[in-house]
């Protein structure tokens, strides 16, 4: 299969937390992710998936985690972290930002 890129949105609930995001196991991106409460994006990082690839989102070293396996029709991932827990949902379109 052919990689192709998504988008992984963060978004509500981060106040500069530390974040990595894997992909089948091999760590792809480090980075802090922290709200802007006026238009309620954090960070978007770009990844190369493959349909069927896991992606596996963790929140500061044992905190919070997410995982989820890459859609072929859903190349937008939105990611909010609410009480703790993370939130992953894919999704046809990219979501906007004011």
């Amino acid at each position: 299969m052919v990689a192709e890129t998504y988008e992984l949105h963060f978004q509500e609930g981060f106040a500069g937390e530390a974040v990595e995001v894997s992909v089948n196991g091999a760590v792809v991106a480090r980075f802090e992710a922290r709200t802007r409460m006026q238009i309620g994006r954090a960070h978007v990082e770009t990844v190369a998936l493959a349909p069927g690839d896991e992606v596996t989102i963790q929140v500061a070293a044992g905190g919070a985690s997410a995982r989820m396996s890459a859609e072929p029709d859903k190349k937008f991932i939105r990611i909010n972290l609410v009480n703790g827990e993370l939130s992953a949902e894919a999704t046809q379109t990219s979501p906007g930002y004011l």
